[in-house]
């Protein structure tokens, strides 16, 4: 069985030039039903969900310039963190941004699935399955990155998310296309650089 988060919990302040900012994880066994996740969801999604409790990273790369922050929120935790963003909308008043009807009801909908420092998200969008990006300040700036799709789904997500280790890039835009993150683009390049000389250290130590 694949754990995604496996070359995460591997990471250590012994790898070239990788500083463990933050580490928080706990495992604990569940058994989810997962009626929640209606279109779906792999054995190895299922396993995550099943096997961590808490799972908080936050590495950088000083040298590259790179940093990578995952803060998943667990299977019992996600109508609560829905209920968060949707305070948001709570009394917010009339014709702030464009769109905003659509933003309103796009939120309604999602559930965050992966949180950043800021107060963005990757959100399950309950009414087809896709993973796409919550911006915390839209109704301050208008829609931007709100609602660009991160994913297919889940299992692609994390599938194609944790071969550049779970990297964060302050530009969605440049490491998606229409399917979701590809890490065939340029953005990701230094990402795949560190993970490879990660792992030729490992092996010469």
């Amino acid at each position: 069985m694949i754990d995604y988060f496996m070359e995460l919990k591997k990471l250590s302040n012994k790898d070239n030039n990788i500083e463990i900012v933050k580490r928080n994880v706990i495992e604990c066994k569940m058994n989810h039903t997962f009626e929640f996740f209606k279109f779906g969801i792999s054995d190895e999604t299922k396993h995550i969900y099943n096997t961590y409790k808490k799972f908080l990273i936050y590495w950088k790369n000083s040298m590259q310039k790179l940093q990578g922050f995952v803060n998943f929120v667990p299977y019992e935790d996600l109508l609560k963190e829905h209920e968060k963003i949707c305070e948001i909308i709570d009394n917010i008043e009339d014709d702030l941004i464009e769109e905003q009807e659509k933003v309103i009801n796009d939120i309604k909908n999602w559930y965050p699935i992966f949180k950043f420092l800021n107060g963005d998200a990757f959100c399950y969008d309950k009414r087809n399955g896709m993973i796409v990006f919550f911006e915390h300040d839209v109704f301050d700036i208008g829609i931007n990155l709100n609602g660009l799709v991160i994913a297919k789904s889940i299992d692609f997500l994390l599938e194609n998310w944790s071969k550049v280790l779970f990297v964060d890039i302050y530009d969605w835009y440049q490491g998606v296309n229409e399917e979701g993150i590809d890490i065939n683009k340029p953005i990701y390049g230094k990402a795949i650089e560190m993970i490879i000389n990660v792992h030729l250290s490992r092996i010469c130590q």
